[in-house]
């Protein structure tokens, strides 16, 4: 009997000990995303670093490049994968962090939308970690209070004293007749350029596709001068775009174009002008690779966006004719 009452205690502890792994299988770690800024606020042309920390489901995995999603219309400077600092490797599960760098070029305020990350479950099939979208406030350059700031005119450099107002009526007829003259000049130019037909050289695909060409063949890119290269690179889709919907995308920057633009056709275009955006004034070198895919795409862009030539007589239609 004595022995029985003793056996007691031993299965007590072996059912204590037993319980956190029944209640683990029966309760499995469920996947988890969490997405952070570094910053509450920041400043028009500063850089952000946006976090995201997740967790998969046991016997998931997440490919080397995963996709994200809610991050479109966002410009992308820099991104890295790493472990999940206090969250470790599980045993229930896989836990990992990505940063992500970004460039404020939005005004009022930068925001993201909903959060995704895409990852295979134990069966393979695609499924998606979701996080709430993120945003901050993009501060003015006058201060929190821009309404309060005091602006006040410079004195001294210029003379007060409006002594040019007596040449004033002057100064409004030359005005008058400098625009009657530019007015003619432009009705007349644009007559004469009505009686001569267009000739193929002149045709805004055919000069954008030579303008990139020449660049390309004047290897400044390879002798070191990156930034020139992607201005003139810049100008050309610009002026390009310009020609074919008549806004002018020359004089315009990147997020006002972006603006004008109407159709998802010209929006492949938005990429190309914000990676130049970034070599002229944020000082990222890309690679060669990188030139080459930029330049590649561009030209696709012109092809697709050009005039469709006419079908041309077929050779058996031409013998017929010979005939």
């Amino acid at each position: 009997m004595e022995n029985r009452l003793a056996i007691i205690p031993l299965l007590i502890l072996l059912c204590v000990l037993l319980l956190p792994g029944v209640s683990m299988a029966e309760h499995p770690v469920q996947g988890e995303l969490q997405a952070s800024l570094d910053r509450e606020s920041a400043a028009l042309g500063d850089i952000v670093v946006l976090t995201l920390n997740y967790r998969l489901p046991q016997g998931a995995s997440l490919p080397a490049n995963p996709d994200i999603g809610g991050l479109e219309g966002l410009t992308l400077i820099d991104r890295s994968a790493g472990p999940a600092g206090d969250v470790t490797q599980e045993e229930t599960g896989t836990a990992g962090r990505i940063t992500m760098k970004f460039l404020v070029d939005q005004l009022d305020s930068w925001k993201t939308g909903p959060i995704s990350i895409t990852y295979k479950d134990n069966e393979g099939k695609a499924k998606a970690l979701t996080a709430d979208p993120v945003r901050l406030k993009v501060s003015s350059n006058l201060g929190d209070k821009p309404e309060e700031a005091g602006l006040r005119p410079i004195q001294g450099i210029m003379p007060i004293q409006s002594l040019w107002l007596k040449y004033l009526p002057w100064a409004a007829g030359v005005l008058c007749v400098i625009i009657v003259l530019l007015a003619l000049f432009l009705f007349y130019k644009r007559q004469k350029g009505k009686q001569v037909s267009v000739r193929p050289r002149d045709l805004p695909h055919i000069w954008a596709k030579t303008q990139i060409e020449d660049l390309m063949a004047g290897r400044i890119f390879e002798g070191g001068r990156v930034k020139e290269f992607y201005f003139r690179f810049s100008g050309i889709l610009r002026q390009y775009l310009e020609a074919i919907r008549g806004f002018p995308a020359a004089e315009y920057t990147t997020q006002e174009i972006a603006v004008c633009i109407r159709n998802d056709q010209d929006r492949e275009l938005l990429p190309l002008l914000r990676q130049a955006d970034l070599i002229k004034f944020a000082d990222t070198v890309p690679t060669v690779a990188r030139k080459e895919e930029d330049i590649e795409k561009a030209l696709s862009f012109i092809k697709k966006t050009g005039p469709i030539p006419e079908p041309g007589p077929s050779p058996g239609d031409v013998k017929g004719e010979a005939r």
